[in-house]
């Protein structure tokens, strides 16, 4: 994780990369009869990524094979994490199969595996595209049956994690763990995401001491990754509430980024979404002279101002920037 250029991508693969977590959320998330059939203990992953280059920002992907029915099948992943939905992922996935189905062809069988096509999304908003294919083709309703035939019949799971899909997340407590904090890192309202973040610290607040480490860790730099308003005080201030002695962990997480640059250059990116916010509420009043203020404010400052962004008033600002 010391190099993220896609923070959604590195977080993903780290931790659904643990064959422990991918276990616990195909148990418990899997369709009941689907489930029965698929032999976790043989759960191994591959190191292979079948996405088109030009996706890559905002597709990530991880197969893994297994038995399902007592034969060689895969479980393939497709975490989605752009910030508006494409009717036609259902095409890019089963063209990502067909990759899949290409390298695992059985030429001693002429036979092809099962693959399980399962898409993990966590936008803003509720997933509200096409899941089956059949669905998408035109006039699809008055084909005669016999034309049928001739069309794929193919669907795929989703796991919406969006915050307003309200899906129940349940599991072992590290699965839970993550699946919040991809939960957390899209709800815009600060008072929600810190709420979030309480209910993630409870999660974790037991856990063996080198897998919270390596949670809370990974965790924090995906969370600073993405998020403008977020800053390492925010979460320190409400890991100190519910983690009592464990809190000096995200302390050290904290240094080692200073000592990388990571924070210091999120608050010229966190100033930067400031003033551009401030500029569109204030418009002309907001002088010259506060953004040069702002420009030389402390980021505990500018973090104040960003959580405030939709109630500060004009004579507030400038009595904070003082």
């Amino acid at each position: 994780m010391n190099d993220i250029t896609n923070p959604h991508d590195a977080f993903f693969k780290l931790m659904f990369g643990d064959i422990e977590v991918a276990q616990d959320f195909l148990q418990n998330y899997l369709p009941t009869e689907i489930a029965k059939a698929v032999d976790l203990k043989h759960l191994t992953k591959e190191n292979n990524s079948y996405i088109d280059e030009q996706f890559k920002e905002s597709f990530t992907d991880m197969l893994y094979k297994t038995k399902i029915n007592g034969e060689d099948g895969y479980i393939y992943f497709l975490f989605e994490h752009k910030s508006y939905q494409d009717p036609l992922v259902i095409l890019q996935l089963l063209k990502y199969i067909v990759r899949i189905w290409e390298e695992k062809y059985d030429r001693k069988t002429n036979r092809l595996p099962i693959v399980i096509p399962m898409v993990i999304y966590h936008g803003e908003n509720k997933w509200n595209v096409q899941t089956k294919l059949m669905n998408l083709i035109k006039g699809i309703d008055e084909l005669p049956e016999e034309t049928k035939k001739y069309i794929p019949s193919y669907e795929y799971e989703v796991y919406d994690l969006s915050p307003s899909a309200q899906m129940g997340i349940v599991g072992m407590a590290l699965t839970k763990a993550v699946l919040e904090v991809m939960r957390a890192v899209v709800i815009t309202d600060m008072g929600k995401f810190r709420e979030w973040m309480r209910k993630i610290f409870e999660e974790i607040r037991d856990f063996p001491e080198e897998k919270f480490e390596r949670f809370v860790d990974a965790s924090i730099r995906y969370i600073l990754s993405v998020r403008e308003d977020a800053s390492i005080e925010i979460i320190e201030t409400e890991a100190r509430e519910i983690l009592s002695g464990r809190s000096e962990a995200i302390m050290s997480v904290a240094e080692k980024l200073r000592n990388e640059g990571r924070l210091e250059g999120r608050l010229e990116g966190k100033i930067e979404f400031v003033l551009k916010n401030l500029s569109k509420k204030f418009g002309e009043d907001l002088t010259d002279e506060l953004k040069e203020k702002i420009q030389k404010a402390d980021e505990k400052t500018i973090d104040y101002i960003g959580e405030n962004l939709l109630d500060i008033t004009l004579e507030q600002l400038k009595e904070v920037l003082k």
